[in-house]
């Protein structure tokens, strides 16, 4: 009697556990998901990210070459007025 009281309460234990580990064992794919679907989110906003730093990038680069043609065409007027006022002084 005892030794069937005793089998019962070990295959009880043992189907508890195999409880037990279905449940963890869902709760580590509902976790699975969730890792994928932040790591997809990370990695979508990491490309948008560089796109954007290539944006500024550009603009940047936009930006100097109108500040490269200012100063070229401020530099010549500065020349030409250094010019007429040599010719003027000789």
């Amino acid at each position: 009697m005892k030794t069937a009281k005793y089998r019962k309460r070990c295959f009880d234990q043992i189907e508890g556990i195999t409880v037990n580990n279905r449940e963890l064992a869902a709760e580590v794919e509902r976790l699975r998901h969730q890792l994928e679907a932040v790591d997809q989110e990370r990695t979508e906003q990491e490309a948008q990210n560089q796109n954007l730093v290539g944006q500024l990038n550009d603009k940047e680069r936009q930006k100097t070459s109108k500040l490269s043609f200012c100063h070229i065409k401020c530099m010549t007027r500065v020349v030409a007025l250094l010019v007429m006022t040599a010719v003027m002084q000789a």
